[in-house]
């Protein structure tokens, strides 16, 4: 929202009103109101016994650090469809047994963005062969006690949701 510095309808300065969660972009122009809405991503935490697939990113915002399957959703597609559309995208292969792990908020890099991640549990048959896209660089399957800088907070906060579901299972 900082970015937001005029009004989309009439082209008028935005003020800041609100504070905290509560923040928004209003045109005194016009009346018009800028929530800060966080959008819609996806995480895919791919599971393979105790370990879980990471990708390293190879664009910014985190260029470098690693981070799971997944993405920003499409406005006609539910998390499960924009889930499965970006693991076809990222590695080139369908997930499987998706299972609802969590809602995790966070702000995309330094673009000052906040999302919400769903995160899932799922999985890629063990035969089958990662081709990644431009996106990443490489991929590697980490033990979920031996995590590498990741690159998000909601990321990091789903990891760790998954790795307290297996300490306590």
């Amino acid at each position: 929202m900082r970015d937001w510095k005029y009004c989309p309808k009439c082209g008028s300065a935005l003020a800041r009103s609100g504070s905290g969660r509560e923040i928004r972009a209003v045109c005194a122009r016009c009346g018009y109101v800028k929530y800060d809405n966080p959008l819609p991503t996806t995480i895919g935490l791919v599971v393979r016994g105790d370990r879980v697939l990471l990708l390293r990113r190879g664009i910014e915002p985190e260029f470098g650090k690693w981070d799971t399957v997944g993405g920003f959703m499409s406005g006609d597609e539910t998390a499960e469809e924009g889930l499965r559309r970006e693991a076809r995208e990222e590695i080139g292969l369908e997930v499987d047994g998706l299972s609802f792990v969590g809602s995790f908020s966070s702000v995309y890099g330094d673009t000052g963005l906040r999302t919400i991640g769903l995160a899932f549990r799922c999985s890629i048959a063990d035969d089958q062969v990662i081709e990644l896209s431009g996106e990443n660089t490489e991929y590697r399957w980490f033990d979920l006690g031996e995590l590498p800088d990741v690159a998000f907070a909601d990321v990091r906060k789903a990891l760790a949701q998954l790795q307290s579901a297996r300490s306590s299972g």
